[in-house]
C-alpha cells in the first residue's frame, strides 16, 4: 500500500496550527468550558478541538485532492454539524433545534449524497433483510443516534477522541486495500488529527493550563463522520464489513447511549437530561481515578473493536455475531445496575 504522505503532513500540521490560532480566539469570545458541578476541571478551556480536527481534514482534502467535487457533499454537511455545536457551545442549544437540525443533516446525507442502509446482513441466520422502504428512515435515525453517542461519552478527558480513534483506526484496517477510496481515506484522515487532539486534550508533554476540548462540536462532528463510513463502507457488493461488524466497531459509545437512554426512561426522566450516571462518572465515583478509567473504557472499546474484526476476518456467521453483541450488551446492563447499587450504598 502507498501511504498519501502529503495528507499525513498536512493535516497534521494544518490540526496543529489551527490549535494554535484558535485557542487565543476562543479565549476572547469566550467559546470555552467552565467548570460546574458536573465538571470538576480547572479553568476556562477552549472548545476547540472539534474546529481544528474539521480544519487539518478538510484543508488537506483541499489541497491534495485533484477533483474536489467529490467531497463537496462532505464538507458541507460536516461543516453544518459543526456550526452547530459551536452555537451549542456558545449558547447552549435547546434538544428541539439541535435534534431537528440533526435530522435535516441526515437527510441531505442519506438522500441527496446517497449514504444509507439498504440491508442488515443476515443478522438471524434466515438470509439477508432488505430494508426497502425503511431504508431512509433507518439511515436517518442511525445517524442522528452515532452524532449523540460520541456526544455523550464526552464526559472526562479523552474518553470520546480515544473510542472513536479505536473505530476509525478498525475501519481503516478492514479497508487498507482502499485507502485512496473517498471515505477510506477521510477515515485516514482523522486516524491522523485525532492523536494530534489528544495530545492537547489529555495533556501529553504539554501544561494542563493549555488544555483543549473538542467541544459539542467535535463530538458531533465525530459521531457524524463515524456514521457516514460505517454505513458506505458496511452496504453493498463491494462493501469492507458486514453490517454487525460496525456495531462491534462503534460499540461502546453505541451501548453507553442505549444504557443511558434506558436509566432515564426507568426513572420517567428525559432521555436527553445529563445525569451523573454514566460509565465513567461510576468508575470514578468507586475510587478507580480518572486515568485508570480511561484506560479501562478505552480497553474495552478495543476489544470490542478486535473482536468485531476477527468475526469478519475469520467469516464468522453474522447471526452468531450479532447474538453474541446482544449478549456482551445485556452484560454490560446488568454491570452497570449492579455498580449504581454499590454505589447508593457506598453513599449512605
Amino acid at each position: 500500500m502507498n501511504y498519501p504522505i502529503p495528507h499525513i503532513l498536512i493535516s497534521i500540521v494544518s490540526t496543529i496550527l489551527a490549535i494554535y490560532v484558535l485557542r487565543h480566539l476562543a479565549l476572547r469570545i469566550n467559546l470555552v468550558d467552565i467548570p460546574n458541578d458536573r465538571k470538576s476541571h480547572e479553568g476556562h478551556v477552549p472548545l476547540i478541538g472539534g474546529i481544528a480536527m474539521y480544519i487539518g481534514v478538510v484543508v488537506s482534502l483541499l489541497i491534495t485532492s485533484n477533483e474536489l467535487s467529490q467531497f463537496y457533499y462532505f464538507i458541507a454537511v460536516t461543516g453544518i454539524i459543526l456550526i452547530l455545536g459551536v452555537l451549542d457551545d456558545l449558547h447552549n442549544v435547546t434538544v428541539s433545534p439541535r435534534l431537528l437540525t440533526q435530522a435535516l443533516v441526515a437527510i441531505f446525507i442519506v438522500t441527496v449524497a446517497d449514504i444509507n442502509i439498504e440491508s442488515f446482513g443476515n443478522l438471524l441466520g434466515s438470509g439477508e433483510i432488505f430494508l426497502n422502504n425503511w431504508s431512509y428512515l433507518i439511515s436517518v435515525i442511525a445517524i442522528i443516534t452515532a452524532m449523540n453517542a460520541i456526544n455523550m461519552s464526552d464526559g472526562i478527558h479523552g474518553l470520546a477522541g480515544g473510542t472513536s480513534l479505536v473505530t476509525f483506526a478498525s475501519i481503516f484496517y478492514l479497508s487498507i486495500d482502499r485507502v485512496f477510496q473517498d471515505t477510506v481515506l477521510i477515515v485516514f484522515l482523522f486516524c491522523l488529527v485525532i492523536p494530534v487532539f489528544l495530545v492537547n486534550n489529555i495533556c501529553i508533554g504539554i501544561d494542563k493550563s493549555r488544555r483543549i476540548f473538542m467541544g459539542d462540536s467535535g463530538s458531533m462532528l465525530l459521531g457524524l463522520v463515524i456514521a457516514w463510513a460505517l454505513i458506505d463502507l458496511s452496504q453493498g457488493e463491494e462493501r469492507s464489513f458486514s453490517p454487525v461488524t460496525a456495531l462491534w466497531l462503534f460499540a461502546f459509545p453505541l451501548i453507553e447511549l442505549s444504557t443511558a437512554v434506558l436509566r432515564r426512561l426507568a426513572s420517567r426522566r428525559s432521555p436527553f437530561k445529563p445525569d451523573l450516571f454514566h460509565s465513567h462518572h461510576q468508575l470514578i465515583r468507586l475510587d478507580y481515578g480518572e486515568k485508570t478509567t480511561l484506560l479501562g473504557l478505552i480497553c474495552f472499546s478495543l476489544l470490542m473493536a478486535v473482536f468485531g474484526i476477527l468475526g469478519e476476518l475469520y467469516g464468522i456467521d453474522e447471526w452468531v455475531m450479532f447474538v453474541l453483541f446482544l449478549l456482551v450488551f445485556v452484560i454490560y446492563m446488568f454491570l452497570h445496575v449492579v455498580i449504581s447499587r454499590n454505589i447508593q450504598i457506598k453513599d449512605r
